[in-house]
């Protein structure tokens, strides 16, 4: 069995995960396989990025803890939204 290394998902360009998930979908590797649950946590990384960056000048920051503590822990709606 080979451990797995996360990959920081700024090293690389969300179109670049997107071709990434994309060549191995067409390989039909399974949904389960280890890289391509990485390249789905890189994407839903760039888009909170994207989100975040476009909106940054508009946060108020007294609601910046409470933006941070989601990202920190999982929330139960959450787990319908993987893989959109």
């Amino acid at each position: 069995m080979t451990a797995s290394v996360a990959t920081d998902p700024a090293s690389r360009s969300a179109s670049s995960w997107a071709s990434s998930q994309a060549a191995l979908k067409g390989r039909g590797v399974p949904d389960s396989d280890p890289r391509i649950v990485e390249c789905r946590a890189a994407l839903a990384y760039w888009r909170c990025r994207t989100v975040i960056d476009r909106e940054r000048g508009n946060l108020d920051p007294a609601h910046v803890p409470a933006l941070a503590d989601m990202l920190r822990h999982a929330h139960a709606g959450a787990a319908g939204v993987v893989g959109r």
